[in-house]
């Protein structure tokens, strides 16, 4: 397997082990207790929506259509920490789509695993690892900070 290869399997690796410590570290800032890490699992409505159909919807919608759109009407640059400006600016409207529904710390603090997203479906070139992730993400966030 090319170098190149191994190092972003590890990238993505580390992506998904820092789902839980995101998760963990919000809810220890900014919630007073964690839900029953299985109420998920007695919920098959919130398990569908918050972990299979969400993610799906939003990455195919900001990754696979807005940064797609974004990064052909833009030069490829990489701004900080090989960060492209389709990116950026569709991780800014990811976050403010979450203000919406969420409260405004936890709407601001979705700008860091969205620019996970977006890196890994620039990296990868699809948008399938990001749908993955982001499943992921939900699962471990909604699994310990409830619905």
């Amino acid at each position: 397997m090319h170098k190149e290869k191994v190092s972003l399997l590890v990238q993505y690796g580390a992506a998904l082990l820092a789902a839980p410590v995101f998760s963990l570290l919000y809810v220890g800032f900014f919630q007073q207790k964690t839900e029953d890490l299985y109420w998920l699992l007695d919920d098959p409505e919130s398990f569908f929506f918050l972990v299979l159909l969400y993610p799906v919807v939003e990455e195919l919608t900001f990754r696979g259509v807005i940064q797609e759109y974004i990064a052909k009407k833009t030069v490829y640059r990489n701004l900080f920490l090989r960060l492209s400006v389709a990116n950026l600016l569709t991780s800014l409207l990811f976050v403010l789509m979450h203000f919406v529904h969420h409260e405004p710390v936890w709407a601001l603090l979705v700008i860091f695993p969205s620019l996970l997203f977006g890196y890994f479906k620039e990296r990868f070139e699809i948008v399938t690892p990001s749908i993955i992730l982001h499943m992921f993400y939900n699962l471990t966030f909604f699994s310990f900070a409830g619905n």
